[in-house]
């Protein structure tokens, strides 16, 4: 008898098999996915859609030379197919072959000209390679195959924001925002559009939103703390800032924030362990090597041997960085501008070497990194040819710059001949914006990026561009390292050689100069007439200073400047005026930042005073910062005005003049040790310029002393008003700036 026969089970078919193996793939079992895949393979090699899902896989698990084979495989098999190419191209991107990626984008569009995920990776491969207008377009052609596409829309956001188109960006942003709430990147890259406009409040809610909806969002956190840091909130930055690191504790961009708001908080050595640390975690981030660079230059110094050093350590730190640049070619000039060797003009010897050789390298890279076009002067003016002056500067606004260099020259300079264009980089706007705006021929606000902002300077085609001070802006100085017009000035808003060699002119005054000074420029010196300068003489209110009640006979001095700006080397100057005036007070004015340095500038007087014998709490007093008319009452209740000898004021030394009040300068070498003798020599009082220290002493207790005089005092006070009126309006400085830019 035959055994009766066995039921057998058909295996399964290859569409069964697929859908198996797409099963475990889309519910995340990649090996088991792999298998099947491989088994349908088996048995037929030929399945494009397995090769496919096999390269998808190799994909997922980081395989990307398999994945690239695999796909490429599928489509030997099958051409037609969009998918396909779109995937090869997410596997070529994640290669960093981005221009190849691209093209399988292309690839698939062409099949599918409907395809939103493949114009949205192609505007991901065409960010990559820094083409930032075909980008926008991707983005926008997959937004508009799919509206509710917020990917899309926050990419776009993200082009937008490279571009310098903030507005659109905000809206972008918010497009995402309204298809995806709970979208941490969105709320957090709002944030950081909505922080360079200086809109702070809605920049903080941005973040705070990024921050809820993802809690170990480090780059938010540290974003956050960078708004902070903007809005002086020191302590709450910092908290921010180690937040940011407890998220990510090797984030080396937290670290060298982290750098910024210590140094800020006047600690030093931490600052600089910061700086080192994310130089260490980002060894090729050029950020983190300015950072260091700089870093090393002191905001304030404790004793002269600190002050003596500061040179020699940034000689040092340039030693460093040039080694790292020879590395790293073509990487440090996109950073050129995010640190400056600012504070360096704090120290009172000659910065001009040091300076240079800072210059020669920035120059070098921002060159080799920006590639800016080659700048050919504008054929020959006829006579009725203005010549284009843009003036670049982020101080359009209520500032020492605006109102001491800038305002003046814009209301004098004949516009029949000169053509001006305004380019105010940063986001702060107040009256002197809006007034700079309809006094010009063209205004451009930023912020934007150094690419917009070089391309904005290229089309306008400038015969010069001027730069009022260079140091305090990050945009401004990114740009002056790059040639971008035929000619190229500067001016003593920040009072020392730029040491660029991209400069060709500083701008200064015959009476700020002193022997021997175009030794002290890269540039070629110009002197002006009188200071250089056409000073605002606009009247500003001003409001009873309410201090504490004056103590019979005693002499009040007034110490304007910031005490960062005070050197160890002429501390001792205020005891011996205190030993020879008898009961008098030294009033330092607090800064609206670094209040912490004038705690310990008070201290370290404080020293002096004990080792001549006298109680520092009966002679050193500290004011708040005030505003603008608060401070012109505080100088109505001082009687005579002290300038600081290392770095000298223009600003406060007008204010004082303006109010009457004596002031007694020191002139040095340089031009920042010579603002307020020039300013005094301009208004024709020079009996407060003394050439030494003991004239400087001298005269502040010859002129202490006649404060117990009040016809005299009062006689001196109403005759420098009276100077400072007539000699405001140097409109000469103006009209010499004026011919020597079109002689040029």
């Amino acid at each position: 008898m035959e055994p009766a026969p066995v039921n057998q089970v058909p295996p399964p078919s290859i569409p069964t098999l697929f859908a198996t193996a797409l099963q475990h793939h889309q519910g995340g079992r990649l090996a088991e996915a792999e298998q099947v895949y491989r088994t349908i393979l088996e048995i037929d090699p030929r399945h494009a859609d397995s090769l496919h899902f096999l390269g998808v896989v190799a994909h997922q698990r980081q395989h990307l030379e398999a994945a690239a084979e695999l796909i490429g495989n599928a489509i030997a098999l099958n051409g037609r197919a969009p998918v396909f190419h779109n995937n090869l191209g997410n596997v070529l991107q994640a290669q960093g072959k981005s221009r190849e990626a691209a093209a399988a984008y292309g690839r698939a569009l062409r099949l599918k000209p409907d395809y939103p995920a493949a114009h949205f990776n192609l505007g991901i491969s065409l960010q990559a390679q820094d083409k930032l207008a075909e980008a926008a377009d991707s983005y926008s052609r997959a937004i508009a195959c799919r509206p509710d596409f917020a990917d899309a829309h926050g990419n776009l956001g993200n082009v937008q924001q490279a571009r310098g188109f903030l507005e659109e960006a905000v809206a972008s942003y918010r497009r995402a925002l309204r298809y995806r709430p709970e979208y941490p990147e969105a709320h957090g890259n709002l944030g950081n559009v909505l922080r360079s406009q200086g809109r702070f409040d809605e920049a903080m809610a941005a973040y705070q939103s990024a921050i809820r909806f993802r809690p170990g969002y480090a780059e938010a956190r540290n974003n956050l703390a960078m708004l902070l840091l903007e809005s002086d909130r020191l302590e709450d930055a910092e908290a921010a800032c180690r937040a940011a690191l407890e998220c990510r504790p090797e984030y080396a961009d937290a670290y060298r924030n982290l750098g910024n708001i210590l140094r800020e908080r006047g600690c030093m050595a931490e600052a600089l362990a910061a700086y080192e640390r994310a130089s260490c975690l980002a060894p090729n981030s050029p950020e983190a090597r300015l950072g260091l660079a700089t870093g090393v230059i002191p905001i304030y110094v404790a004793d002269v041997d600190a002050s003596a050093r500061a040179i020699i350590d940034f000689e040092r730190s340039l030693d460093d960085l040039e080694a790292w640049n020879a590395t790293h070619e073509g990487v440090l000039g996109r950073a050129v501008g995010a640190y400056q060797p600012f504070y360096l003009a704090y120290r009172p010897d000659d910065v001009t070497a040091a300076l240079s050789r800072y210059g020669d390298l920035v120059c070098t890279a921002a060159a080799a990194a920006w590639r800016p076009a080659r700048i050919s002067r504008r054929s020959p003016r006829g006579p009725t040819d203005r010549l284009r002056l843009l003036v670049v500067s982020g101080q359009v606004r209520c500032h020492p710059v605006w109102d001491v260099i800038l305002r003046g020259m814009l209301e004098h300079l004949d516009r029949g001949r000169v053509e001006v264009l305004m380019y105010h980089t940063q986001s702060i706007r107040d009256e002197q914006t809006h007034w700079a705006a309809a006094h010009v021929d063209q205004f451009v606000q930023g912020p934007k990026p150094t690419a917009a902002w070089q391309s904005e300077i290229v089309r306008a085609g400038p015969d010069v561009v001027f730069y009022p001070e260079l140091g305090m802006d990050p945009a401004a100085c990114a740009l002056a390292t790059l040639r971008l017009a035929p000619r190229q000035v500067a001016s003593w808003g920040h009072p020392v050689t730029t040491g660029l060699p991209t400069i060709d002119q500083f701008f200064s005054g015959e009476l700020l100069e002193g022997p021997g000074a175009d030794a002290h420029y890269r540039e070629q010196l110009v002197r002006l007439p009188g200071t250089g300068v056409c000073i605002d003489r606009r009247p500003v209110g001003s409001e009873q200073w309410n201090g504490p009640e004056r103590r019979a006979g005693v002499v009040r001095f007034a110490l304007c400047q910031q005490p960062i700006k005070f050197d160890p080397r002429d501390d001792g100057l205020l005891s011996q005026i205190a030993r020879a005036v008898g009961p008098s007070e030294f009033w330092l004015v607090a800064p609206q930042r670094h209040d912490w340095a004038t705690i310990r500038l008070r201290d370290r007087l404080a020293v002096l005073f004990r080792a001549e014998g006298l109680d520092p709490d009966q002679y050193l007093r500290v004011a708040p910062w005030m505003s603008r008319q608060e401070f012109d009452g505080f100088l109505d209740a001082m009687d005579v005005y002290l300038d600081c000898p290392a770095f000298s004021g223009y600003t406060t030394a007008w204010q004082a003049a303006r109010r009457g009040l004596p002031i007694v300068t020191l002139e040095g070498r340089f031009l920042r040790h010579r603002l307020a003798a020039g300013l005094l020599r301009q208004l024709g009082t020079t009996g407060g310029i003394a050439a030494s220290r003991e004239r400087y002493t001298a005269i502040a207790a010859t002129w202490a002393h006649e404060t117990h005089h009040p016809v005299r005092r009062d006689e001196r006070r109403v005759a420098l008003r009276e100077a400072a009126l007539r000699a405001a309006d140097n409109r000469e400085a103006v009209h010499a700036f004026e011919r020597r830019l079109l002689d040029a």
